[in-house]
């Protein structure tokens, strides 16, 4: 049989090179929930961004108006920071659909992160005015405050979110951190009474602190007056808080006395460092000299954790030895009641805590404590707490003794 050949050999090898071609995509066209589903695929499985940019585009090539595919394109724009890219994408979505949530929410996230923070302002304005209870606006809004320092409206907008849910746990921490900077001033005054079943007529002891935030973080200067044993000391006190990033601070301590009543010298160093799902961790060293060679050094770490209106902590205590290195733990649980400032507190523990104030010889007391604080705001710039203890500490070998503690304190901002 003799094959005819085309009339015209160029529009014969063009037809062949198109159905080359197209020939391992007949049959293959997919929907754009198909290619929407694919793009996620690249994005998170793969961390193949290209791909899944270019597979919404597809899509949205078949479906224009499919809000979804287009707040996600917007966010792998943003997550690659193509921001003007990010923009076109999410203010054109909100444009057509003037009460899609996740568009304003994928697009506040844009202006935070690209630290255009009087734009974010903006959107979260316009987002709250259609959802005035959503929470997680609020919560954003107030970091958009505290981002441009605006510390006031930032609290002030936490609590409006309180007032809808005061079990927040990433808002209950992050007023936490807002408290100090809304007034850089406090003044503490705190009194403690510790009473013994035997060999000790009862303690008392007064602290006076003054903190300051400042750039880097919170100052601490604190005088401790103390009657134990009948005699009398006075201890002094600096804390500083430190901050190096978001979420990774410091806490540093230095202590001295030339009472007996004291410690001669004490210094404290832990670094903390938030994780995913509201977790915090710390580890640091106290040390403690007494005037003697029995210097006394104490490792410490601790795991925290917000969950609903609740923080737990257990923090741990090791003091090295020759023979065999001692432990100690401290279980606290504390529930909010409403916002950082209004919260009740109980906590137990067994072994050695040289935070323990009333720890004053190169001896520390092993003991087993259990205790209450309960802690509420009197007015917007006026704090008062109450607490209560009962431990019973081994003063000797097998020999317990009970001790009843008791303190108050108000702390006024300014």
């Amino acid at each position: 049989m003799k094959i005819k050949t085309p009339k015209n050999p160029k529009l014969a090898l063009i037809i062949l090179f198109l159905l080359t071609s197209l020939t391992p995509f007949i049959g293959l066209a997919q929907s754009s929930d198909e290619l929407f589903q694919k793009a996620r695929e690249y994005a998170f499985k793969k961390d193949d961004h290209v791909s899944a940019r270019e597979l919404c585009k597809e899509a949205l090539v078949k479906s224009p108006n499919y809000s979804d595919i287009s707040i996600f394109l917007g966010r792998l724009y943003t997550w690659d920071k193509m921001y003007d890219s990010a923009k076109a994408v999410l203010y054109g979505v909100i444009k057509r659909d003037t009460l899609n949530y996740d568009a304003y929410n994928a697009t506040i996230d844009l202006e935070y992160w690209s630290d255009n923070y009087n734009q974010a302002l903006k959107v979260t304005g316009g987002a709250i005015m259609h959802y005035p209870k959503s929470e997680e606006f609020l919560l954003k809004r107030s970091k958009v405050f505290a981002a441009v320092k605006d510390y006031t409206d930032a609290f002030n907008t936490l609590e409006i979110l309180f007032k809808i849910n005061n079990t927040y746990p990433e808002a209950i921490a992050l007023a936490e951190r807002l408290q100090e900077e809304v007034r850089i001033n406090a003044i503490t005054l705190t009194y403690d009474f510790d009473s013994f079943n035997k060999t000790f007529v009862p303690w008392h002891a007064v602290s006076l602190a003054y903190s300051r935030q400042t750039p880097i973080g919170s100052i601490i200067g604190r005088i401790n007056v103390a009657n134990r044993f009948q005699e009398n000391g006075i201890q002094y006190e600096v804390d500083m808080y430190p901050r190096f990033a978001e979420g990774l601070y410091a806490y540093l301590n230095a202590g001295y006395s030339k009472d007996n009543i004291f410690p001669d010298y004490r210094l404290g160093a832990s670094l903390y460092y938030s994780l995913p799902l509201s977790f915090e961790i710390d580890a640091g060293i106290r040390y403690l000299n007494f005037g003697t060679s029995d210097d006394v050094k104490i490792w410490t770490g601790a795991l925290g954790k917000y969950y609903s209106n609740f923080w737990f902590s257990l923090r741990t205590y090791i003091t090295p030895s020759i023979s065999k290195a001692s432990h100690s733990y401290t279980l606290t649980a504390r529930y909010y009641l409403s916002g950082a400032d209004d919260y009740i507190e109980l906590n137990g523990g067994w072994g050695i805590s040289p935070d323990d104030r009333a720890n004053n010889t190169n001896n520390l007391l092993v003991s087993r404590k259990f205790g209450a604080e309960y802690q509420t705001k009197l007015s917007r710039a006026i704090i008062g707490y109450i607490s209560a203890e009962i431990s019973g500490e081994e003063f000797v070998t097998d020999n317990i003794r009970s001790r009843y503690s008791a303190g108050i304190g108000i702390k006024t901002l300014f």
